[in-house]
């Protein structure tokens, strides 16, 4: 048996945009917020957002959306934002989800709400 030096494989790295938002997403979208409204009460809300719930009449909500613009789809935490971008691309939405939610984008991103009034 011979026991010499292996060759050393080179990997080819695939690089990839963090799926996290950034400044440059947020400033790109309309934010389509579905997070209850006690949320928006205690942790306000962003100027470049809409407030549409995520309940049974979501899908109907978005179909009067523009469909010219570019969304992103935002909730608090970001457990329902995928499943809710999904939606908003099938009823043929401009969407992306923005993960992470709102405490992404305030607290990583340093992105505070509008005051409240």
């Amino acid at each position: 048996m011979f026991f010499g030096k292996k060759k050393k494989q080179t990997q080819k790295l695939n690089l990839q945009k963090d799926p996290f938002p950034d400044q440059e997403l947020l400033e790109s979208v309309t934010i389509i917020d579905i997070r209850d409204e006690e949320d928006i009460e205690d942790y306000g809300a962003f100027d470049n957002s809409i407030h549409i719930p995520y309940d049974d009449y979501f899908a109907s909500k978005l179909m009067m959306l523009d469909k010219s613009k570019k969304y992103g789809v935002m909730d608090l935490k970001g457990v329902y934002a995928k499943k809710a971008a999904e939606i908003a691309r099938e009823v043929g939405l401009d969407a992306v989800e923005l993960k992470g939610g709102f405490f992404y984008i305030t607290e990583v991103l340093n992105i505070k709400p509008k005051e409240q009034s």
